[in-house]
């Protein structure tokens, strides 16, 4: 991870009736509760409930309240996976750039790869591969952006369970841990996808979407990526897919052997380490 420190976060709630909850999540997270009137805190995770006050639409979010930071005031950054176009002729193709990296765009019908996304953040991966007909094993390593996929999981497991079912999201834990368990156990998937958080470039961060940065703010750069890729060729069956950046370095300096590029990023296909 990064060295520079990281934003101290609390939790806070738009609702009385919420306090209980809340409580309960700042101390399974280790985190105070917000301060009703000047908060120092730069970032709350928030319990937040829709305009007409139904407490199924509540949901947990990030908002940066520091006055005059850059990222403060508008939407908070959530999970929010059934907005994802899983539905229309382009949302079905099995031509994207993921599908066709994870190896399963040659046929619409049959088997299909169990896949460990490694660096899960919010998600979208995730579901858009499970949507696909995959089995998804996610991890995610900072325990914050887990609070959150997993209330984006339980909001979106209302809607669409047929793709919840198919995602497991492992209590959270570092992906080099997990990696190092499997490989050890003879424990293999199919694919293993890394999405590691890569340093943020001054030519992007005009056009990089505030939730990527509000979570790089959080986070930080993933100073082990190059580790996790050893571990995750030693772990794959099949492949190993990264996803990185249009513009990056391959990861580690390996090359691989495909990449199916898309919009600002590509991914790449590594063949893994055999035994």
């Amino acid at each position: 991870m990064t060295a520079s420190r990281p934003p101290s976060v609390a939790v806070s709630f738009d609702h009385v009736d919420q306090r209980e909850r809340a409580e309960a999540i700042a101390e399974q997270l280790g985190l105070p509760i917000a301060k009703k009137f000047n908060d120092p805190r730069p970032i709350h995770l928030a319990l937040r409930r829709s305009a007409d006050d139904r407490d199924e639409d509540e949901r947990l979010e990030l908002r940066v309240v520091e006055p005059g930071h850059p990222l403060v005031g508008g939407h908070g950054v959530y999970g929010d996976l059934t907005k994802l176009d899983t539905t229309s002729p382009a949302g079905r193709s099995l031509k994207t750039p993921l599908l066709k990296a994870v190896g399963i765009h040659k046929q619409r019908g049959g088997e299909r790869p169990n896949v460990l996304d490694a660096t899960a953040g919010l998600g979208e991966d995730a579901w858009l591969l499970a949507a696909a007909g995959c089995l998804v094993t996610a991890i995610e390593r900072h325990p914050i952006v887990h609070a959150l996929l997993t209330d984006a999981l339980r909001r979106a497991r209302r809607t669409a369970p047929d793709i919840t079912d198919r995602i497991t999201l492992l209590p959270y834990a570092e992906a080099d841990d997990v990696l190092r368990k499997s490989a050890a156990s003879g424990e293999r998937f199919d694919v293993v996808l890394l999405d590691p958080m890569f340093p943020g470039s001054t030519r992007r961060k005009t056009t990089e979407r505030k939730p990527m940065r509000v979570l790089r703010w959080l986070v930080g750069d993933d100073a082990d990526a190059d580790d996790l890729l050893d571990l995750a060729r030693k772990t794959a069956r099949q492949r190993v897919v990264v996803k990185r950046p249009k513009h990056a370095p391959h990861l580690a300096g390996i090359e691989p052997v495909a990449t199916h590029v898309g919009k600002g990023l590509r991914f790449e296909v590594v063949i893994p380490i055999r035994d």
